[in-house]
């Protein structure tokens, strides 16, 4: 779809550059047929990208070596090759670090950088981690089979998408912070 509308835009302006050498003056010609060979670059670029993006996320969430899925606040996603305990206890362990004031210094946020580093060593080791940016709803539905991660209040704000969107039944979901 991603691709799709990029070759959209491109053909709009690929249109109006033609326009502008067919009708107007040369000068607005040529400057439409740069701005569309602009777009055509980018939008090329945007579309590879994506592709890549999408072809990984769909690789991991289908894949055996990375049985445990994190689910974020904003539906980020992050798959571990841990068991799910060892990952529930990292999620718990780093929400339960102080969050940044709003105004800090470097020095404070190294100091919290070192500390979450050193809860990732502690409860994950050597685990591979790959995490990807807020997804939509119907991309988490590729997650079944997996066991997802995720906060009490994750699963408040989106109740309603994993009680009725059947995810519930074919994964295992682990809320990290209710006691066991």
């Amino acid at each position: 779809m991603v691709c799709a509308l990029c070759a959209a835009v491109f053909l709009v302006f690929a249109g109006a550059a033609l326009a502008g050498w067919l009708f107007a003056p040369v000068p607005v010609g040529a400057v439409l047929t740069g701005v569309a060979a602009f777009v055509l670059v980018f939008t090329g670029i945007l579309s590879i990208s994506w592709v890549r993006y999408a072809r990984r996320f769909y690789a991991l969430a289908h894949s055996s070596d990375c049985p445990v899925a994190a689910v974020g606040e904003r539906l980020s996603v992050t798959f571990y090759g841990a068991s799910a305990e060892k990952v529930a206890a990292y999620v718990r362990e780093s929400n339960a670090l102080a969050p940044l004031p709003e105004r800090h210094t470097r020095e404070e946020w190294l100091e919290r950088s070192q500390k979450a580093k050193e809860i990732r060593t502690r409860a994950l080791g050597e685990a591979q981690a790959v995490s990807f940016s807020p997804v939509c709803p119907a991309d988490l539905l590729q997650l079944t089979g997996k066991t997802l991660v995720l906060t009490r209040k994750t699963y408040d704000t989106y109740r309603s998408f994993w009680d009725n969107s059947g995810l519930s039944a074919l994964s295992r979901l682990l809320i990290a912070d209710d006691p066991a």
